[in-house]
């Protein structure tokens, strides 16, 4: 017994020693790596009322967190992502991706409406070739996708600039007009404004009203007075800060909390139109 023992471990040691000899090197273990898929701008994650969103690797249901950090933890190598509806369990989105040890590799995702496809989109190249903004001024690319409250054939967008003086008293100036709003993203084009932002000033927003393209009357909120987004946008907030003053900017429609005179009514209930940001550079 202990002869057929030496043998064995002699015979071990044989092969060992050939395969180092080949340089024939087989990894005994595969890493477990974090690979990160953003779906903060997507309706499935952001409608107000659920996230109605998750995820799959490989076939098999797998723990992601889309209304945090994003990650997912799977074994190096080449994997299958899919994304899918909770309420039916219809795949929105798939992706074969090859997982590499310490690279940082984050995928964002964008879907503006529910009823929208989800698409992957790349917000740190997106934008690249659009120059920067004069000093001065500010380039926005706007799409609307609230058209269900907004009953206009052809949408104009008046810009408004929001910040407050010395006394803290609030001001609103008009900065411009985006007219004829895109319906799509893809279908939108860079609009060039003033910034609209006094010397001195470094705490502002941007804030919208909707306008009648073909009569030039503005949206009207349920209490009967101009509809204007509560929600803006805040460039000296963002980061990385946007350096070029370039945004891509589309408007959803959220349900409100309830009855009140500045959200709009459609049907027996109501909301308020959102601005947020795709792109900043």
């Amino acid at each position: 017994m202990k002869r057929i023992k030496q043998l064995c471990g002699a015979m071990l040691l044989l092969i060992a020693s050939v395969a180092c000899e080949k340089g024939d090197y087989v990894k005994p273990f595969r890493e477990f790596v974090e690979v990160s898929f953003d779906a903060n701008k997507t309706a499935l994650r952001d409608n107000g009322e659920a996230i109605y969103i998750a995820a799959r690797y490989n076939g098999y249901p797998i723990e992601w967190s889309p209304g945090g950090d994003g990650k997912i933890k799977v074994v190096e190598g080449e994997g299958r992502f899919e994304f899918y509806d909770t309420r039916n369990d219809r795949i929105v989105a798939d992706t074969l991706i090859d997982v590499i040890p310490g690279a940082e590799q984050v995928f964002y995702l964008f879907q503006p409406t529910l009823e929208s496809p989800v698409t992957f989109i790349d917000p740190v190249n997106a934008q690249a070739g659009e120059e920067a903004a004069p000093e001065g001024y500010i380039k926005l690319k706007v799409a609307n996708y609230a058209q269900d409250v907004i009953p206009f054939s052809q949408t104009d967008v008046k810009v408004i600039v929001l910040y407050y003086d010395e006394n803290w008293n609030e001001i609103r100036a008009d900065v411009g007009v985006i007219e004829n709003v895109a319906k799509a993203v893809e279908e939108a084009s860079y609009v060039l404004l003033p910034d609209g932002v006094p010397d001195g000033v470094t705490d502002y927003q941007y804030i919208f009203e909707f306008i009648d393209g073909v009569t030039g009357q503005p949206l009207l909120n349920y209490g009967g007075t101009d509809y204007w987004t509560t929600t803006g946008f805040t460039p000296m907030y963002m980061d990385p800060l946007p350096m070029k003053n370039v945004f891509t900017l589309y408007f959803v429609t959220q349900k409100g909390w309830g009855e009140a005179p500045h959200f709009i009514k459609n049907g027996d209930d109501f909301y308020e139109i959102q601005s947020k940001v795709l792109y900043a550079d």
